[in-house]
């Protein structure tokens, strides 16, 4: 077996489809499945189980796919130590985003008057199951979410807010138990970030579910509705602070405690390179001062 098939069958298994795994590695299909073939040909065994037209890792592949993964890691590891010793702070980081977006550009271009000769490529939002997710070297999240196999620094812990128009009932105080947005309408984002996990269940905790009148992943949207008092939002402050303005007023909240922790992460087992511990020192001091 080769070094390359055994790349392939990683990414096959990573998105447990022929198709989607033939358009990011830039191979043909045929090439694709003749290559899974020949490896289960080659261990004398099937790793895959067909569902129709998906297929889906067997017990066989999941242990075969644990290994390799990690033996990939090592030979990958490897070559990045032995790159490391440049005197000049140089390399590429892939990084996904799934919080923070707002601070985000001043973050990174901050980083890189700093740092020029080390290019970042952004994810956004692409996935919330990162076991799923194709390579990257870091991750910033936020709570609740699968941390499983990670390596977790903590960045901020940060307050959730209610977000108002500054006429809105909810407004006219400094602050409120969350029982008490309970008769008003919510926006609140799609199904899947962490935010909107976040509301659902910190409305559970205060002892009702919101009515939600909008979903949206569109912050100018979200901005909108509450702007024209159609609806209030459970938001992060501290990273959504330009968010706020004359006509949206933050809201702080005594009970139940409303607060959520922005990581940043890295699959554990993964080798750390002179650009990565810049990147991750440089990330923890421009928290800092949030």
């Amino acid at each position: 077996m080769e070094l390359l098939q055994l790349r392939y069958f990683c990414e096959i298994a990573r998105q447990e489809n022929i198709s989607k795994a033939s358009r990011l590695l830039h191979v043909s299909q045929p090439s694709l499945s003749r290559t899974l073939s020949s490896l289960e040909a080659e261990l004398g065994t099937k790793l895959f189980d067909r569902e129709g037209r998906n297929i889906r890792l067997n017990h066989n592949g999941e242990i075969y796919f644990r290994h390799i993964r990690d033996a990939l890691n090592l030979i990958d590891n490897a070559k990045s130590e032995l790159l490391d010793f440049n005197t000049t702070p140089y390399g590429h980081i892939n990084l996904i985003l799934l919080a923070g977006s707002n601070i985000m550009p001043d973050m990174l271009i901050n980083f890189h008057k700093l740092y020029p000769n080390i290019s970042l490529n952004l994810k956004q939002q692409i996935t919330h199951n990162l076991q799923q997710a194709n390579d990257f070297d870091f991750v910033i999240s936020a709570t609740p979410g699968n941390y499983e196999g990670l390596v977790n620094i903590t960045l901020l812990e940060e307050d959730i807010v209610i977000a108002a128009h500054h006429n809105h009932p909810i407004a006219q105080k400094d602050s409120v138990r969350l029982l008490e947005a309970a008769p008003y309408q919510f926006v609140t984002y799609s199904s899947g970030p962490s935010i909107r996990e976040l509301t659902d269940s910190l409305c559970l905790q205060a002892g009702f579910r919101p009515n939600i009148i909008l979903e949206s992943d569109s912050p100018n949207t979200f901005k909108s509705f509450i702007q024209s008092q159609m609806g209030i939002a459970l938001l992060p402050y501290q990273t959504q602070m330009s968010f706020f303005n004359s006509m949206i007023t933050p809201v702080h909240i005594t009970s139940p405690v409303c607060k959520r922790t922005i990581f940043l992460s890295y699959p554990e087992g993964h080798y750390l390179n002179r650009a990565a511990k810049i990147f991750m020192e440089f990330c923890m001091e421009f928290f800092a001062k949030i």
